[in-house]
């Protein structure tokens, strides 16, 4: 198996909303504001996470052109409340297609490293709150028959 790589991405929505607090505080915009009333202004700003959410599916997208097929096999380790494993094997042209082949329906904060040829994703989420959660994603051609 590869080793784990370098830290490409990640998808944390309570450090997006302190990022943003910390902007909307040093562009003084908001002089009468504490650093709560800025950070509640962050967490209630939808375009924020939009923007964000994008920039990281942009930036997969980017990072998955290295496989001119489209095929990818997923494993994952330690899936939910349950610590289930499996592997699915998908078609994804773009980041967005890809995350949402993989990761759980729900709220989820997550690290993306390089992995060899593809990605391994460090999930959490409410069934799996202590980071144990990981996809190891692979392009593979053979994908595209059995998906």
């Amino acid at each position: 198996m590869s080793t784990l790589g370098k830290l490409v991405l990640e998808w944390d929505t309570c450090d997006i909303a302190k990022a943003q607090a910390e902007f909307l505080k040093e562009t003084g915009d908001y002089p009468d504001k504490t650093d709560d009333d800025l950070f509640r202004l962050a967490c209630e700003d939808s375009d924020l996470y939009q923007w964000q959410w994008q920039w990281l599916c942009d930036q997969l997208t980017e990072m998955m052109g290295r496989n001119p097929h489209g095929g990818w096999k997923a494993v994952v380790s330690n899936f939910g409340w349950r610590s289930l494993n499996g592997c699915k094997f998908f078609r994804a042209e773009t980041g967005k297609q890809l995350l949402s082949e993989v990761l759980p329906k729900t709220d989820c904060t997550f690290k993306i490293y390089r992995y060899g040829r593809g990605i391994a994703i460090n999930n959490a989420h409410h069934d799996s709150p202590t980071w144990n959660e990981w996809y190891y994603i692979q392009p593979c051609k053979a994908a595209l028959e059995a998906a």
